[in-house]
């Protein structure tokens, strides 16, 4: 080779190492391509990691999870249906204790032969047994209950049997007259076995082999009276209330052993259950708990190794994007172009586009967010679309249950007073069509206001909702039932014209209501009137009608309560004077016309006068006096009762101060009180008051209550208790004409009894009632009462109750009602008018064979005084 050649080649370029520009940005975005694969498929491979790892935690926990969950809770569902199926023998919880013992086997079944934390399968094994004997335990728990309630009701059936024996040999009593006579020897059995009953039904394991207080008190009560039993009713009759009562005993003796036995198993079935709810825990639960603590600690560190992974590729790839910057925006640009392509569809109300991801990871993000914003807004469109439709659902029920409220009562379930207007408004003209007659029958509670009272309004709207019940059971029977308010109720039903039809309807809602309600362990009697009135005899639509029933109901009550009255057209002339008088006594009321006269009650042994009752009466303003008997009912009808009450009191206060004042000291007063006053309010606290406020004795006054009164129960006889401890004197008036028996004198804290005029009546006539009047004096006394006699209106009533020894008479003979400023003048003149009083009625007693036939009278007048 030349050496020209030589240097030619030595003045070349070396070749192969400069890059163009565009290599330089090829190569830079293959290496940031390349950055971004690395440390997506490291994200990838650690975050797949990571989910592998959390699945098979979950794989592996999820079934233990599980198992634990439904057998402890099977577990405690069994324990709470064994423990409340020994509280009460209703046949549902029978039923739910069937069902959770199902529940339990089938979820021992499931949770196998062994728990995650067994070593052997014999250890499951033994868990599964021992939950299968704990339900074992629980059945045979329960079928212990079941053997003393089958017991109990053996055992009361047996007591009843026997109350039955009692009753027929004589504890019922024999009714005499007015009066019951009863064996005090056959009262006494009967109450000795109320006492034995009424300790076997209490429960107690400790005494099954002892003899409780009330068999005791029974069998001593058999024995004291062995002789005379054997003689009346007989030996046969004994020997059969010895068997009865030895096969009580026996059952008694059983239940409590069975008591026992279940009271020992409860204890143990109670340990044995929270022992078997730990073991549950303990070889489910726990082991769970620690696998799924394993599971995530290690997904955490993949996870970790995968953030450390993308940390270091992110790195690399910053480095090569500013290589490429110049590239990197033109990248950007198509991203985003498609972004705002699919912003534009989005708004204009396309919820479906979606933009598909790509481009550097910030606009890739913003492309994922964009998505999930779309797909946002279309779940939350469906999802107004469904609320919307539930919502009009919601609103259409909303509407209906408006609509039934509408036309319902909402406490007895009842159609209400618009639901009866339409339906009977319907029936009139569909009737006018046919010729069809239609019956309305008006129904009142008797005595319902007193419920209210004594018992309160809650109970009586439990009261309510029970007859609501019992009404609507008789509805696809009698016909339309609705409530138009309080204790009113209407009855409408078509019939075929007869008058009996009515009757027999009428009859079968007063049969019905004899059973009496049960309501929070109490029975309350209620008794039902009725008014009917007929369609088109008594009105041509809806009012008309309820207001000739309405009419018709009133007259009802006015006859004695519990009963049918069909409507005549006097009783809206009745009802038209009614509104008249009530009206005029509430102007009464406000202009002060009502005053109280005083008719004295005078001693037969000291011939003096003790005691004045106080009578309202009505001056008007043409002073006509109107006594109380013409005017009272409306006044308590109307409820204006309890303000003339209230001026009653205090006015026969003031005047007994003034009496008192003007030299009568030891004057007293008797007040009538009715049944709504004594019960509402702080009537206890008003009578203090008011004898504070006149500075009066509790002896100047004397409340007394009429017999009626005696059914409010328990709350009057705490009154009459607290009167007692007060000094304030009360007295049963009318005795003989109400509720009241002979025995309820004994059980009421009262100090008088004053016997109604037809006590008195016939006495000297009619040997049978002068015993009878003899009878009941002499039982008031022997039970420590005073007695004042009403009525006396003739000379030979006087002469028979001289023999009668001290007690009060009052009547018209004696004095007549008179005003208060004349009462200390007839008090002064009273002891020389009886005397005379007696004397005449002495010289008239009978003195021929004819005017006393068999003596009778005469033997009755003559007892020593």
């Amino acid at each position: 080779m030349s050496t020209t050649a030589k240097t030619t080649r030595k003045s070349r370029p070396p070749r192969g190492w400069g890059l163009s520009i565009a290599l330089w940005l090829v190569s830079g975005f293959v290496l940031v391509i390349a950055a971004f694969v690395t440390g997506t498929l490291l994200a990838k491979r650690g975050t797949e990691l990571a989910t592998q790892e959390l699945e098979r935690v979950r794989h592996e926990i999820a079934p233990m999870t599980r198992t634990a969950r439904q057998l402890g809770e099977s577990a405690a569902t069994f324990d709470r249906a064994v423990l409340a199926s020994l509280g009460t023998d209703l046949p549902q919880y029978r039923v739910d204790l069937a069902q959770a013992g199902e529940r339990l086997a089938l979820h021992i079944n499931e949770a196998g032969p062994a728990g995650p934390s067994f070593e052997t399968a014999d250890a499951g094994a033994s868990l599964r047994d021992d939950v299968a004997a704990h339900q074992a335990a629980g059945f045979r728990l329960a079928e212990l209950r079941e053997s003393r309630r089958s017991t109990i009701v053996r055992l009361e059936a047996v007591y009843l049997k026997l109350a039955d024996r009692i009753s027929a040999g004589g504890s019922a009593g024999v009714r005499v007259g007015e009066s019951v006579i009863t064996r005090p020897l056959m009262q006494e059995i009967a109450l000795a076995l109320d006492a034995a009953r009424n300790d076997a039904l209490r429960e107690g394991s400790q005494r099954a082999m002892r003899e409780t207080p009330g068999e005791a008190r029974f069998r001593t009560t058999l024995e004291r009276y062995d002789a005379e039993l054997r003689r009346s009713p007989g030996l046969a009759w004994l020997a059969l209330v010895n068997e009865d009562y030895a096969r009580a005993v026996s059952l008694r003796r059983s239940a409590d052993s069975l008591q026992g036995r279940i009271e020992a198993e409860r204890t143990v079935f109670t340990t044995a259950g929270e022992a078997l709810a730990t073991r549950i825990r303990e070889q489910y639960e726990t082991p769970a708990w620690n696998r799924f603590t394993d599971g995530t600690i290690a997904a955490g560190l993949a996870l970790e190794r995968a953030g450390q992974d993308v940390a270091d590729a992110t790195a690399k790839a910053i480095l090569a994007a500013l290589l490429v910057l110049s590239i990197t925006a033109i990248v950007i640009t198509w991203p985003i172009r498609r972004l705002t392509a699919g912003a534009r569809r989005l708004a204009a109300g396309d919820l479906t586009t979606r933009v598909r991801p790509g481009g550097a990871s910030e606009v890739d993000a913003l492309a994922r967010t964009f998505n999930r914003m779309a797909e946002e807004l279309d779940a939350a469109e469906r999802a107004v679309r469904s609320y919307q439709a539930q919502l009009e659902q919601r609103v259409t029920e909303r509407t209906q249950q408006l609509q039934h409220l509408a036309e319902h009562d909402p406490l007895t379930n009842l159609p209400n007073r618009r639901q009866l207007f339409q339906y009977l408004s319907d029936r009139i003209a569909a009737a006018a069509q046919t010729g069809d007659r239609l019956a309305v029958l008006f129904l009142d509670l008797d005595n319902f206001k007193t419920v209210n009272d004594s018992l309160g309004h809650e109970f009586g709207d439990r009261v309510l909702t029970e007859i609501g019940e019992r009404l609507r059971l008789l509805s696809s029977e009698t016909g339309f039932i609705a409530r138009l308010g309080g204790d009113e109720f209407t009855l409408v039903f078509p019939f075929s014209g007869s008058i009996d039809e009515i009757e027999t309807r009428a009859a079968t809602l007063v049969a019905r209501f004899q059973r009496p309600l049960q309501v929070d362990r109490r029975e309350i009697a209620i008794g039902v009137s009725c008014g009917a009135a007929i369609y088109p005899d008594h009105g041509g639509d809806a009012a008309s009608l309820l207001r000739a029933a309405d009419a018709a109901l009133f007259r009802a009550k006015e006859l004695g309560r519990n009963r049918l009255c069909t409507y005549d057209p006097a009783l809206l002339v009745a009802a038209s004077n009614r509104f008249r008088v009530e009206q005029a006594l509430r102007r009464a009321i406000d202009a002060g016309e009502f005053v109280l006269h005083y008719q004295p009650q005078v001693c037969l042994g000291r011939l003096e006068t003790t005691t004045v009752e106080a009578l309202l009466r009505w001056k008007q303003s043409n002073s006509v006096i109107v006594p109380a008997g013409e005017f009272i009912a409306i006044a308590e009808q109307s409820g204006l009762m309890l303000d003339l009450n209230d001026w009653i009191l205090e006015q026969a206060a003031r005047d007994v101060r003034t009496w008192r004042d003007a030299g009568w000291a030891d004057a007293r007063v008797a007040i009538n009180v009715s049944a709504q006053q004594f019960i509402s309010g702080d009537f206890l606290g008003d009578v203090e008051r008011l004898l504070a406020r006149h500075d009066l004795p509790p002896d100047a006054i004397e409340l007394e209550l009429t017999e009626n009164m005696l059914q409010t129960g328990a709350i009057t006889v705490e009154t009459l208790r607290s009167l007692k401890l007060m000094g304030i004197a009360t007295a049963l008036d009318d005795f003989g004409t109400g509720y009241s028996s002979l025995t309820s004198l004994e059980q009421l804290p009262l100090t008088r009894v004053k016997l109604d005029r037809s006590v008195l009546a016939e006495v000297d006539s009619n040997p049978r009632a002068a015993s009878i009047a003899n009878s009941i004096i002499a039982l008031c006394r022997s039970l420590g009462l005073q007695v004042t006699i009403e009525g006396v209106e003739r000379p030979s009533q006087l002469d028979f109750l001289s023999a009668s020894g001290d007690v009060s008479v009052q009547g018209f003979l004696i004095a007549r009602p008179a005003d208060a400023s004349e009462i200390l003048g007839i008090g002064a003149a009273m002891k020389p008018r009886m005397r005379a009083l007696m004397e005449a009625a002495e010289r008239g007693r009978p003195t021929l064979a004819g005017d006393d036939p068999d003596g009778t009278i005469t033997r009755l007048r003559r007892r020593p005084r």
